[in-house]
């Protein structure tokens, strides 16, 4: 049944435009041998609700005035068949028509349509949306894995933000830095990520990677170790940092105070100081980190990388000054008015309570409070007791671990769900239970029993599991008159933060944090707020990005422009073969449990081999459909102009891989003409196209030639190909490697074996290769006088 929409025919090109500018979903059609298809199959979930016909408004005449040939958008590819002109002048456009499907069809298609249609990729052309193309709004490029014989040769295109970076609260350019890690530029991977995340060493340590859960190798085997690569790149980082940081920019003049030293502070303090700005950084701890240094154990984040870190940020002129408590040693009014700004991220320093009676006693302590006492050996006295820690998260298995490795006799730990629910990584439960600590699953604890003032017992509450809360997990419910009492010497409660911002004069929400604006401004003037404190407790790359988002936002209040790095769209994307093979996933090296302590780092990072070896397995997630129109690369050998209702674009700037859409054009631009100049003589053009059916398929590969000659040698040379890559394909080197050599059979055969050397076959199409080598040469040898 064919799709209801809105058919108009407006005779004008202005009408046209303002049609679709006031739809929700609207397509022009031109000559409907595409659109009219992609409706009616419902390859989209969503369909036009309008069509706009420019058969009446656009132009179909084609016309040569003083050298040059235009060629209005509706002229049907028949009548560029029939023009003498095209043909005896732009013999290559002329035989790109010509084997255009069939006749029938190009008496109904248009130039401009034929250079505005859409992918040919079945996947793509499949109903609905099953496959989540990404050229549909999807995360995936099902041909990477799946059936590939038609796709493209030359890599895929960035058609949207990849799943890894998606998922990633910071937007971290996953993609790029694997890219040049993969080419062997470990400078250019390193100078993404201080342009992203200057703290990439730590969050390749401690950060959940969600990222690896949205990777696309989900679907075939393990995802690629992501936080592993990071790891080891923000090392070198590190080490060569004195080098790989761009310098800053002029002085503005401005100052900025920063509250807090943690992931935020930090963050915002770099990005800050990098756009030229004065900072000072205020922190109430002895050494800069916050919850870095003083919630995370040195045996998963060790403290010379943190030390590091503050070396590298002085010497960028940052200015610490720790021990200084905001309220007591000086006030934020203070800071307001000797600074143009201030930014806090004073972070979420008070664990939650228990809630149960007696939990205010001696010996039950907050797990935040447990882990900064330790990092500062200040615990109090865990060897040889029996330990209890009441939570499931991250924090939770740190008490758990930490108090091992301090000498408790006994490690328990409770948790009111089951193991399947914990928000723990896998990883960290998993080697606790290599540690020794003891899980209690489905208990929650309903009295500190108490003795001489202090805890003696836990009385636990038996849970069981209904339907989800609005955490998405189970909900947890008491099981009536069912408990269960464990002795205990002290209990650490790491069941959640709380932000304290009193002192701070500032708007605070229900919960208790910071109050901000979408700009992340505060309730008192100049002053801003991000991290635990503004968002809630909270991951590292949490705090990072918001510190980033808010410096961003300082700068820009303070009348710059914007710091926050743009995803780069639509590049080309390479990938290694080996990608498309099973294989297993970066494992670092972890050191034994019996050689576990508090200060000596678990796991050793891994060597630069193997992370480019790791990186080889990215599939780099961009679409690998081919550009499937065969002008397009003619009208790039002819070096055209296509005039649009807005502007001029070359024809080499004109196409692009998107989610749905293959050229740059606007949603209400239109195509008015195609403009060549004259000036062919003494070239050469020819238009080979490899098909499998004559009369009606695409090209599988179509090479589009213009080699123009200046006496016996090739002044100039246009090799481009449609159907092996997911826009129209220039050979620039095998191009430039042509310039002033004279036509050779010998040439032409070096030629059409450069075409191929940096190609990157699927696993259904390594006969391209062939094709595109022989396409090469004959066409450098039908130069040969």
């Amino acid at each position: 049944m064919i799709n209801n929409y809105t058919y108009t025919k407006p005779d004008t090109i202005d009408k046209a435009a303002s049609e679709i500018h006031d739809s929700a979903n609207g397509k022009f059609i031109a000559g409907g041998t595409d659109i009219v298809g992609v409706i009616n199959e419902k390859i989209k979930a969503q369909c036009p609700d309008k069509l706009v016909s420019l058969k009446s408004a656009g132009s179909d005449e084609i016309t040569e005035e003083n050298g040059t040939l235009r060629i209005g958008a509706m002229a049907k590819l028949s009548d560029i068949e029939d023009s003498e002109i095209i043909r005896e002048k732009y013999r290559v456009l002329w035989e790109a028509a010509h084997q255009v499907a069939s006749p029938q069809i190009r008496h109904m298609a248009t130039i401009g349509g034929n250079i505005c249609q859409e992918p040919r990729c079945w996947y793509y052309r499949y109903q609905d949306d099953k496959f989540h193309c990404m050229r549909k709004g999807g995360t995936l490029c099902n041909a990477m894995m799946g059936e590939n014989i038609y796709h493209s040769v030359f890599g895929g295109a960035k058609v949207c933000g990849s799943p890894c970076e998606s998922q990633c609260p910071n937007g971290t350019a996953i993609p790029e830095y694997f890219d040049l890690i993969r080419k062997g530029d470990l400078d250019g991977a390193a100078k993404v990520l201080w342009e992203m995340n200057p703290l990439a060493a730590v969050v390749g340590r401690v950060c959940p990677h969600t990222c690896q859960s949205e990777c696309n190798r989900n679907e075939y085997d393990e995802p690629v170790s992501i936080r592993n690569i990071e790891r080891t790149v923000g090392d070198y980082m590190l080490e060569h940092a004195e080098r790989l940081i761009d310098p800053a920019v002029p002085e503005t003049g401005k100052k900025i105070a920063v509250i807090g030293a943690g992931p935020a502070g930090l963050t915002a303090a770099y990005f800050l100081r990098k756009a030229g700005h004065s900072v000072t950084v205020y922190d109430a701890n002895e050494k800069i980190g916050g919850m870095l240094r003083y919630g995370i154990p040195a045996y998963r984040l060790p403290r010379n990388i943190l030390d590091r870190f503050a070396e590298i940020f002085t010497g960028q002129g940052i200015v610490f000054k720790q021990n200084v408590v905001i309220g007591e040693d000086i006030k934020i009014g203070e800071l307001c008015k000797e600074n143009d700004a201030v930014f806090t991220g004073i972070g979420a320093w008070k664990s939650a309570p228990i809630g149960c009676p007696g939990d205010d006693v001696k010996g039950v302590i907050g797990g935040i409070e447990f882990l900064k006492d330790a990092s500062e050996h200040k615990e109090p006295g865990v060897a040889g007791k029996v330990v209890a820690v009441v939570g499931g998260g991250n924090t939770a298995m740190d008490c758990c671990r930490t108090a091992k490795r301090l000498g408790a006799a006994k490690v328990y730990n409770f948790y009111r769900r089951t193991e399947a629910e914990m928000p723990a990584e896998a990883e960290e439960i998993a080697e606790a239970k290599e540690e020794g600590i003891e899980f209690c699953y489905l208990v929650s604890p309903a009295e500190i029993i108490v003795k001489d003032q202090a805890v003696q017992a836990v009385k636990l509450q038996k849970m069981e599991l209904r339907e989800p809360d609005e955490s998405g997990r189970r909900k947890p419910v008491p099981i009536p008159g069912e408990f269960e009492t464990i002795e205990v010497d002290l209990l650490f409660a790491a069941i959640g933060q709380k932000v304290d911002p009193k002192g701070m004069g500032l708007d605070t929400t229900s919960r208790n944090w910071i109050k901000t604006d979408a700009d992340h401004a505060t309730s008192m003037k100049n002053v801003f707020a991000a991290g635990d404190a503004a968002i809630g407790p909270g991951t590292a790359i949490e705090a990072i990005a918001d510190g980033r988002k808010t410096a961003d936002s300082i700068h820009r209040y303070l009348g710059g422009q914007t710091l926050l790095r743009e995803t780069k769209l639509h590049q080309e994307l390479f990938f290694d073969p080996s990608c498309m093979e099973a294989s297993q996933p970066l494992v670092l090296e972890t050191i034994p449990v019996s050689a576990r302590s508090l200060d000596q780092e678990d796991n050793s990072s891994a060597s630069m081999e193997a992370i480019k070896t790791e990186a080889n397995r990215c599939y780099n997630c961009g679409c690998v459909a081919v550009s499937p129109s065969d002008t397009a690369p003619a009208l790039i050998a002819l070096d055209a102009v296509i005039v649009t209702s807005k502007r001029e674009i070359p024809a080499s700037e004109f196409f692009l891989a998107g989610v749905d859409t293959s050229t740059v054009l606007d949603c209400d631009e239109i195509v008015k003409e195609i403009v060549l100049k004259a000036d062919q003589a003494g070239s050469v053009q020819q238009y080979n196209k490899f098909r499998t059916r004559e009369t009606i398929d695409f090209p599988i590969a179509g090479l589009a030639s213009n080699i123009k000659l200046s006496g016996d040698a090739i002044e100039s040379a246009k090799l481009v190909f449609s159907g092996v890559a997911p826009m129209p394909y220039e050979f620039y080197e095998v191009e430039d490697f042509l310039r002033g050599k004279a036509p050779s059979e010998e040439l032409a055969a070096e030629a059409g074996r450069m075409a191929i050397k940096d190609i990157k076959v699927l696993s259904d199409n390594k006969f391209k290769a062939q094709i595109i080598k022989a396409y090469v040469r004959r066409a450098v040898a039908r130069a040969i006088k």
